[in-house]
């Protein structure tokens, strides 16, 4: 009786220890779905409008849209503690249009995020599959578009990804530990193409500085053939360049052999007031926005754009911003496009969750012009990203609308 006493009681403590033992790893392991669902009143200008005989005009519409203020997205992450510091981490995010429930990119189920990797505090975070990266996320903090501005006030087209229209397919990327508020990350991406390792491939280098009020941050991205590894490609489009009209469209701008973007940024925080500033320096290389038969490979494009970007937080649920952009752009054959911008809105925050939101959008081209006509020449078409470009040299676009984050 003692024996089977002693035994009896072994086997529950071993059921005890086992139990706790399955209670902590379930505890130190989590599945979280979130997202957001963001939608919007938007009335803008000198819409072009191309006519059967060829001839285009101007008009003003007025449109429900969705992912203003933040892309309306839903998605999946999930952790699990391993030990030792060590975590494994996973991302699947998607985006869709609110007004109509379809998918941003057609065929495409996590079209924002599909990464897992692992992280460490001592060692830093790697991650795999298909990704941001660390140029875009740095600098992308600096742009009024990324804070209260939405979308539609991204630079010109988004050329320099700072609104992060490229997603990096078959990726690895490696963010550090911080040292002292510095951190570094990288980015390499695989274009997955038998037999020419340059297709589709694309790489990132960026460094952080955040400590109390100062931020700063730099860095270089690299990507070949945009339009087929980031956009889409012609027929299924996702950028910020409208490719509705036969007689400019911008989009095939992002048509390239490559582009190569550096930049740089910093941010001070005031007691109520903060101010950035971004620069960035773009070049596509031979896009196809320029061919013709005596040119089939395209021509050269550089923009050099910067960004003033203040918010004023009157409440702690009230926040105003003002933002200046200047965009000059200069194709191969000298010339010389000058875009300028300004970004003006207010946020409401009804609850930690919700919010409200009014934008204002005017743009203007002047220069050389970048929109090529029927008959070959240029003119100058403003164009508000995410919008048909405009029949002028100016357009103006007023948005409000709701966000909710779940």
């Amino acid at each position: 009786m003692a024996d089977q006493f002693v035994t009896r009681t072994a086997l529950a403590l071993a059921s005890c220890a086992l139990a706790t033992l399955t209670m902590g790893a379930h505890a130190q392991s989590s599945v979280t779905l979130y997202g957001t669902v963001d939608a919007g009143l938007v009335y803008s200008t000198n819409q072009q409008t191309t006519h059967a005989d060829g001839h285009t005009d101007g008009h003003s519409n007025w449109q429900l849209a969705g992912g203003n203020l933040v892309p309306s997205r839903w998605g999946l992450m999930g952790s699990e503690d391993i030990g030792g510091g060590t975590t494994v981490n996973f991302t699947l995010e998607n985006s869709l249009f609110t007004q109509n429930g379809a998918l941003l990119q057609s065929g495409t189920l996590f079209n924002r995020n599909a990464w897992v990797g692992v992280a460490n505090g001592s060692y830093g975070a790697i991650t795999l599959g298909r990704q941001y990266d660390p140029f875009s996320d740095y600098l992308g903090a600096y742009a009024s578009s990324n804070n209260w501005a939405t979308l539609y006030g991204s630079h010109f087209g988004d050329v320099d990804n700072l609104n992060e229209a490229f997603n990096f397919n078959n990726s690895i990327k490696y963010i550090s530990p911080s040292f002292g508020g510095f951190t570094a990350g990288a980015l390499f991406s695989f274009g997955g193409v038998a037999g020419d390792f340059s297709q589709n491939r694309g790489w990132s280098l960026a460094a952080n500085y955040a400590n109390g009020p100062l931020a700063l941050s730099a860095g270089y991205l690299q990507l070949h053939n945009p339009m087929q590894a980031a956009l889409g490609g012609e027929s299924a489009y996702i950028g910020d360049l409208s490719c509705a009209n036969t007689d400019a469209s911008y989009c095939e701008l992002q048509n390239a052999q490559k582009v190569d973007i550096w930049g740089a940024g910093g941010s001070y925080a005031f007691e109520r007031i903060t101010v950035a500033l971004s620069y960035t320096h773009t070049r596509y290389s031979q896009s196809q926005y320029f061919a013709s038969t005596t040119q089939p490979q395209g021509a050269t494009i550089s923009f050099d754009i910067a960004e003033l970007n203040t918010m004023w937080q009157f409440s702690p649920a009230l926040q105003f911003g003002f933002a200046y952009i200047f965009n000059d752009a200069h194709p191969g054959d000298g010339s010389s496009t000058r875009i300028h911008q300004i970004n003006l809105g207010t946020v409401y925050n009804l609850s930690k969750r919700t919010a409200l939101y009014a934008v204002a959008i005017g743009q203007e081209s002047s220069g050389a012009g970048l929109g090529i006509d029927a008959s070959g020449g240029t003119r100058n078409l403003a164009q508000i990203p995410n919008l048909v470009n405009s029949d002028t040299d100016k357009q103006l676009a007023v948005l409000a609308g709701i966000r909710h984050n779940f």
